[in-house]
C-alpha cells in the first residue's frame, strides 16, 4: 500500500514541478513583455518629442523668413524718404546767408538721421553676410558700440567701464560683432537700475579648443539677474522677458554670429546676493578665418 501511494506520488510531484516551471516561465515572459513595452513606449515619446521640436523648429525658420522678408520692406519704405530728406538738409545747409544756429539745428538733424540710416543697417545686418572678415582694435570697436548706445547710456545715468588693452586685434567680421555687442549692451542697459555698472572686457587667453589662441569678451552688469527659467530660453527665437518691446530675436542672432565666427557665448547670472547680476562671455579665435 505505502509503495502504491509513494508510486502514486511521482506523477503530482511531477505536475507540482511542472505548474511551478509554467509559473515562473509566464513570469519570466511577463516581466520580458513589461520591458519590451516599456522600450517601445521610451522610442514612442522619443519619436513624439523629436516630432514636436521638428514642428517648433519648421515654425521657427517660417517665422524667420516672414521678419526677413518684412525686414527688407521696411528698409526700403524708409531708406527712399530717408534720402529725400538728407537730401532736403543737403541743400539747406548750402543755402547762402544761413543764420549760423539754423546751420546748427541742420547738421544736428544731419546727425540722427545718419543715425537712423546706421540702425536701419545694423537691424538688417543679421539678414547680409558681411563683405569680408578685416583685422580690427577691439579697442575701437569697444568706444564705437558705446558711443552707439550714448544716448540709452545717458538716460539711465550708467557707468560703463571698458577693460582691453589698446593693441589687442583680431580677424572677424567687424560689423557682427559690433552687432553681437550692442545687443548684449542693450540687454544690459535694460536691466541695470539708475546709475547702475556695465563692464566691457577683453583679453587674450592661450588655446582655442586645444588648436589656436582666442579671445575672450565679457559683458558683465549688476542688474536684476535671470531665473533658471530664462536662463533655458533665452538663446531661442522670438523668447523675449520685455513684452512688446522685445522681438525676441537679439541673443539668438548674437549666438548664430558667434558660432559662425568658431566661437561660444555662455551667460551666468545670480538675483541676489554679492554677485548679483548677469555676464555674457563670449570666446573667439584671435583670426576667425
Amino acid at each position: 500500500m505505502a509503495r502504491k501511494l509513494k508510486n502514486n506520488a511521482k506523477p503530482v510531484q511531477a505536475n507540482v514541478t511542472a505548474i511551478n516551471e509554467g509559473l515562473m516561465l509566464g513570469l519570466v515572459r511577463q516581466h520580458e513583455l513589461t520591458e519590451v513595452a516599456e522600450l517601445l513606449n521610451a522610442q514612442l515619446q522619443e519619436e513624439i518629442s523629436a516630432r514636436k521640436r521638428a514642428e517648433e523648429a519648421l515654425i521657427n525658420s517660417e517665422k524667420l523668413a516672414s521678419v526677413g522678408h518684412m525686414a527688407a520692406v521696411l528698409a526700403h519704405e524708409i531708406n527712399n524718404p530717408l534720402a529725400a530728406v538728407t537730401n532736403v538738409l543737403f541743400l539747406a545747409q548750402t543755402t547762402k546767408g544761413l543764420p549760423d544756429a539754423a546751420r546748427q539745428y541742420l547738421q544736428m538733424a544731419d546727425a540722427e538721421l545718419s543715425r537712423i540710416a546706421h540702425i536701419t543697417r545694423q537691424t538688417l545686418g543679421f539678414y547680409r553676410e558681411s563683405s569680408a572678415p578685416i583685422t580690427f582694435h577691439l579697442a575701437i570697436l569697444f568706444d564705437s558700440v558705446v558711443n552707439l548706445l550714448q544716448a540709452k547710456q545717458i538716460s539711465k545715468q550708467a557707468i560703463i567701464e571698458k577693460q582691453c588693452e589698446k593693441e589687442l586685434q583680431m580677424t572677424a567680421f567687424q560689423g557682427e560683432l559690433r552687432q553681437v555687442l550692442s545687443n548684449l549692451l542693450i540687454n544690459s542697459l535694460d536691466a541695470i537700475p539708475e546709475a547702475g555698472r556695465i563692464t566691457l572686457r577683453a583679453a587674450t587667453s592661450d588655446g582655442f579648443r586645444g588648436k589656436r589662441r582666442c579671445v575672450r569678451i565679457s559683458v558683465s552688469d549688476n542688474g536684476n539677474g535671470m531665473n533658471r527659467s530664462t536662463l533655458n530660453q533665452i538663446f531661442q527665437p522670438f523668447f523675449t522677458t520685455k513684452g512688446l518691446v522685445g522681438n525676441g530675436l537679439g541673443l539668438w542672432v548674437s549666438k548664430q554670429i558667434v558660432e559662425k565666427h568658431g566661437g561660444s557665448i555662455q551667460v551666468r547670472s545670480h538675483t541676489n546676493g554679492p554677485r548679483q547680476g548677469t555676464t555674457f562671455s563670449i570666446v573667439l579665435p584671435i583670426s576667425c578665418f
